[in-house]
């Protein structure tokens, strides 16, 4: 996850990527957490490096269409802002894995894959295509910016709550210091692009909002319904028992369905898409 290209390629990296203060990962305290804690950790830890690396793949890929479409600079502008600051993100969750559970590295390499990214939409059309790019674009800004990065910021949150040690709340923080900026993108960007749609387009938009939110389900809500959850309370808050970021099935489901109700839906509704529709018909 953390290999190195060359001293200055590094140097040129950290000027660009690192931003004070850089957790201090030598610090962290692996004789203080026992083994299965250390290894839960580096599991979700390790899995947000490579949602968080998904995620500088799918901007650049989004940073390129759009550039071929002619789209604003400072359209561009903040996309290449969004760039950094997931290699900056991929990086810290790499490394809290790392710290984690470095003995985990030769025993479970697995834990700590760098597969290939895989945008979840298809390839963007070509560049004299300048209407389907902006279609796709605001597909793709639905997707990864609107609900992705939305959804990230109270995940977050959460983790820098229930958090007992102090290099994994520093991480936490500095990811969240990035996300709102990264939904507001989203929202202002998708508002600059569904004006420029036709109604057909307009209408591949709410398709594409029903099955993104049937897959935000799947792969957030641990198959936890709203109805598992209706009369639930729970607490996210640091316990008596250490925790390094991880939260339960229970707490990010609960953080999925309360977002989308107070922050995701009323957001997409005032730029004229109809969330509910699309959730009502998500299994469709």
């Amino acid at each position: 996850m953390l290999v190195q290209a060359t001293p200055r390629l590094e140097k040129i990296h950290k000027g660009q990527v690192h931003r004070d203060p850089w957790p201090d990962f030598g610090s962290f305290r692996k004789s203080e957490y026992s083994l299965d804690l250390r290894r839960a950790g580096a599991i979700q830890w390790a899995g947000r490096a490579r949602a968080e690396h998904g995620s500088v793949h799918q901007f650049s890929a989004l940073t390129h269409a759009l550039c071929e479409a002619c789209a604003p600079l400072h359209l561009l502008g903040a996309l290449t802002r969004l760039q950094t600051d997931e290699v900056r993100h991929a990086e810290m969750c790499a490394a809290m894995a790392l710290a984690c559970y470095p003995e985990g590295v030769e025993k479970e390499p697995h834990i700590f894959g760098w597969p290939t990214p895989v945008a979840p939409w298809p390839d963007a059309p070509r560049p004299e295509q300048a209407a389907s790019i902006e279609l796709w674009a605001a597909n793709a800004i639905l997707t990864a910016c609107c609900l992705g990065e939305t959804l990230s910021k109270p995940m977050l949150d959460a983790i820098a709550l229930v958090t007992t040690d102090p290099i994994c709340e520093s991480v936490a923080r500095q990811i969240l210091r990035d996300e709102h900026l990264h939904a507001s993108f989203g929202f202002e960007a998708l508002g600059w692009l569904l004006p420029r749609l036709d109604d057909e387009g307009h209408a591949n938009v709410q398709e594409r909002l029903r099955h993104s939110l049937s897959s935000f389900e799947s792969t957030t809500a641990c198959g936890i319904t709203v109805a598992d959850i209706a009369e639930s309370k729970i607490e996210i808050a640091a316990g008596d028992q250490p925790n390094l970021g991880t939260l339960t099935d229970h707490q990010y489901a609960m953080i999925f369905f309360a977002t989308l109700e107070s922050e995701i839906f009323p957001k997409l509704t005032q730029l004229g898409l109809d969330p509910m529709q699309a959730w009502s018909h998500r299994g469709d």
